[in-house]
């Protein structure tokens, strides 16, 4: 599994595959709400990759595996 950073417009992809909306901009923090998820997954679109860890804590948030973003990610590019 990659541990690194991946391309923000890959990861926006990603959640809309995953039905996610997108809700809000407060400050430069964009803010989905995708189905089932407590709370909004929050990116910085403006930036050029989302971090590792920002990728750990949204999958935490959406309840899935860190791995099936990478996974989605490698498969659909």
């Amino acid at each position: 599994m990659n541990k690194g950073p991946v391309k923000t417009k890959d990861f926006v992809a990603f959640l809309k595959y995953k039905k996610c909306v997108y809700k809000r901009t407060e400050a430069s923090h964009d803010h989905y709400k995708c189905p089932n998820c407590w709370r909004t997954i929050t990116i910085r679109e403006k930036d050029k990759e989302v971090p590792f860890f920002h990728i750990k804590t949204n999958s935490t948030t959406m309840g899935i595996k860190v791995e099936e973003v990478y996974n989605w990610i490698n498969e659909n590019r």
